[in-house]
């Protein structure tokens, strides 16, 4: 699972990463602030990049900010209601899962970050026993991609269209094993911009990168 990461990172920094890849495209031409984040969380809003044009990702991408935890487009009830846990889509089933699979065919999205959290099990063999919160980055880069889904629903309790999006997780690679028995997949910007094109790879993006990808440390902020 990923119920936590943060981005800290200026957004001049991902269209630096997406030069030769797709063109950013702005509201008016300007490039708004970003501010960092340390922490996002389950239903907090979050900056997203989507396609423009989804049938033609070459054409651009856009940065907007959506909810996280997916409320997908068939729910007509109150947001509330939505109890699913939609933060995380599974890469083996998120073709097929109902609340999935049409935003997998149709609105695919990135999600910039610079580190993640997840909480490592003091001891293995007692699931109820003591945590410690860790914090992961990726080797040698300050900011990478999760590969994401979202949607467009109409709740009854909300005024107007709420759009909001889920990170997709695979089984863990060498560098989260011993942390987690699930991680979010991980994405370059080139494999991130692979991900967006609806006739690319698809599932085979959604898995975990090799040994040394990663680098996890105990977080200072313990407890958070």
């Amino acid at each position: 699972m990923c119920n936590a990461y943060g981005l800290n990172q200026p957004i001049g920094r991902l269209v630096e990463d997406f030069q030769g890849l797709m063109p950013f495209v702005f509201d008016e031409g300007r490039i708004p602030n970003l501010e960092p984040r340390e922490m996002f969380r389950p239903t907090n809003r979050a900056p997203v990049l989507r396609p423009v044009d989804p049938a033609d990702p070459s054409a651009g991408v856009a940065m907007t900010e959506l909810r996280w935890w997916l409320v997908p487009f068939f729910h007509k009830g109150a947001v509330k209601d939505w109890k699913a846990m939609c933060t995380n889509a599974r890469a083996e089933t998120i073709a097929t899962t109902a609340a999935f699979r049409e935003p997998f065919k149709r609105r695919r999205c990135i999600v910039p970050a610079s580190h993640f959290f997840e909480w490592k099990k003091v001891d293995p063999a007692n699931p109820k026993g003591e945590k410690i919160k860790m914090r992961i980055s990726a080797v040698g880069r300050d900011v990478f991609y999760f590969a994401g889904l979202w949607d467009r629903s109409n709740p009854s309790d909300h005024d107007g269209p709420l759009e909001s999006f889920t990170l997709a997780t695979c089984a863990p690679g060498p560098d989260m094993a011993e942390i987690h028995n699930r991680q979010p997949v991980i994405l370059d910007a080139e494999r991130a911009a692979a991900w967006l094109k609806l006739d690319g790879p698809g599932q085979e993006l959604l898995k975990a990168g090799p040994a040394g990808e990663l680098m996890a440390v105990p977080d200072a902020a313990l407890g958070q």
